[in-house]
C-alpha cells in the first residue's frame, strides 16, 4: 500500500495504516525542508506533527484526485510561516539583526514558493532526466541513495565498490543536481529527502 491514491483512499477510510505509511513516507521530507526555514529541530518537528494532524483532522475533506505531496508540502509551508510570522517564535528563533534578516529572507522565499501540482510534476520530471543525465554508476548510487534510502556502506556492498567511491559518486552526483535545480531548491529537498 504504497501508492499515494490507494493511501488517499485508505486515509478518507480513516485506516490508520494508510495514515502511518503517508506518515512514514513523507515526515523526512517535510522536516528537512522545514528545517532549511526554522532552524530549531523541535520546532520543525513539531511544525510538521502539526501537518499531519491537519492531514488526519481534514481526510474526509480530501478530493480523490488531491495530490498528497502537494498538500502536506502546502500544510507544512504555511506552518512554516505562520511560526516565522508569530512573535513569540521570533524571539526565540532570531536574535540579532543577522538573524532577522535572514527572517525576513525565509518569509519572502516562503511565501513566494509555489506548491501546485503542475510545480511538483515538472520538478519530478527535471529530477528524473537530471538523474539521466549522470553516468551509469554515479546514477545507481544516487538512486540507492536517495530513492531507496540506503547507507553508502549498503550500497559499497551491493554494487561491490568501497564505499569512498559511493561518497564520489554521490558528490558528484549532488553537485550536478544542486547546479541543474537551483532554483527549485527547496522543492527538490522535499522530493528527494526520504
Amino acid at each position: 500500500m504504497t501508492d499515494d491514491l490507494e493511501l488517499l483512499k485508505g486515509l478518507r477510510n480513516s485506516d490508520e495504516i494508510a495514515f502511518k505509511t503517508l506518515y512514514k513516507k513523507y515526515f523526512s521530507r517535510l522536516y528537512y525542508f522545514t528545517l532549511e526555514f526554522v532552524p530549531l529541530k523541535d520546532l520543525a518537528e513539531n511544525i510538521v506533527q502539526d501537518t499531519f494532524f491537519t492531514l488526519w483532522n481534514k481526510r474526509h475533506h480530501l478530493k480523490d484526485n488531491s495530490q498528497l505531496g502537494a498538500y502536506l508540502f502546502t500544510v507544512t509551508k504555511n506552518n512554516c510561516l505562520y511560526k516565522l510570522r508569530s512573535q513569540r517564535y521570533r524571539q526565540q528563533l532570531f536574535v540579532n539583526s543577522n538573524d532577522l534578516q535572514e527572517l525576513e529572507l525565509n518569509l519572502d522565499v516562503l511565501s513566494s514558493l509555489d506548491s501546485s501540482e503542475y510545480t511538483f510534476s515538472e520538478i519530478e520530471r527535471i529530477i528524473k532526466q537530471t538523474l539521466e543525465e549522470l553516468p551509469p554508476q554515479c546514477r545507481n548510487v544516487f538512486t540507492l541513495s536517495r530513492f531507496k534510502g540506503m547507507k553508502n556502506r549498503e550500497i559499497a556492498e551491493e554494487l561491490n565498490i568501497s564505499e569512498k567511491v559511493v561518497e564520489k559518486h554521490m558528490t558528484k552526483g549532488l553537485k550536478h543536481f544542486r547546479i541543474t535545480l537551483k532554483d527549485y531548491l527547496p522543492f527538490v529537498l522535499y522530493l528527494l529527502i526520504k
